[in-house]
């Protein structure tokens, strides 16, 4: 048996840890509220300074890493490639991984890195944790929506590079043209073998959007452009490149029905509902 003072001892030096992480914690909660302040009035190198504050006062703090994380990306300028802006991206990449591995499970982190690496530039990252997200989210329209907007990425990319390489500048001309030369014909196939499993995904997706979202205007307008992928790929398949056009086309009427049914339950809304 135990003797009876080490209890006591033990209890009172557990109630002193209690008390001063309590303190601890509060003044965590204190730093992030000023950072939260300075957050919001775009002062970034002080809301950081809080925030990191906070988390040394209470390294579980997974509110005040997750605004850490945030305070980074909000700094981060898509598509500018300096050091300092990658740097930026890559500091709150590593605070997103902090929080999930506390908490794996964190929508907020999964969602934050779907989104910071779409816009690094980099696709395979972002569509494995959109799809984590959906995993987290089944009901949740956006990461489907940005799988089908990679999805067009990528394959417009392939089509423009061949182009370039078959000396193909008008954007307005089939990839494949009339009579097809064998070069270009066996080129278009091999893109094809890629280019066509990534645009039935992400017109999938995309429908899958608009299934959760109602008047998607714009996934509807990346179907279109996925059909248009498509069309393209057919590799001098007339027949079945007019039919995708013809769906692209008829995805360009339902997106701007959809943005004016929007627009008008907008209106409705903001006036009550009065007519």
């Amino acid at each position: 048996m135990h003797s009876g003072w080490k209890f006591v001892a033990v209890a009172a030096l557990g109630g002193g840890l209690l008390g001063l992480s309590g303190c601890a914690k509060l003044e965590a909660r204190n730093d992030l509220n000023k950072g939260v302040q300075a957050f919001k009035s775009a002062q970034f190198e002080a809301a950081e300074a809080d925030f990191k504050e906070a988390i040394r006062l209470d390294p579980t703090f997974i509110n005040a890493k997750l605004y850490l994380a945030t305070a980074y990306q909000s700094q981060f300028v898509p598509g500018a490639d300096s050091p300092d802006n990658m740097r930026l991206g890559q500091q709150a990449v590593q605070v997103y991984q902090d929080v999930l591995r506390q908490d794996p499970k964190n929508v907020n982190a999964v969602a934050g890195l779907a989104h910071l690496y779409f816009n690094m530039k980099d696709m395979d990252q972002a569509r494995t944790w959109n799809l984590k997200q959906i995993a987290l989210e089944p009901q949740n329209p956006t990461p489907h929506y940005f799988i089908g907007v990679i999805d067009w990425t990528r394959t417009f990319k392939a089509n423009e590079d061949l182009r370039k390489q078959l000396g193909i500048l008008t954007a307005s001309d089939p990839l494949i043209g009339a009579p097809p030369t064998r070069k270009t014909l066996e080129a278009c196939r091999q893109l094809a073998q890629t280019s066509m499993p990534e645009i039935e995904d992400g017109i999938s997706q995309l429908k899958q959007a608009m299934q959760l979202r109602k008047h998607y205007a714009n996934a509807m307008t990346y179907v279109n452009l996925l059909y248009r992928q498509k069309a393209d790929m057919e590799c001098g398949d007339q027949a079945a490149r007019k039919t995708d056009l013809a769906k692209a086309d008829e995805w360009v009427t339902k997106s701007l029905t959809a943005r004016k049914l929007a627009a008008a339950e907008a209106a409705k809304a903001a006036s009550g509902g009065i007519h």
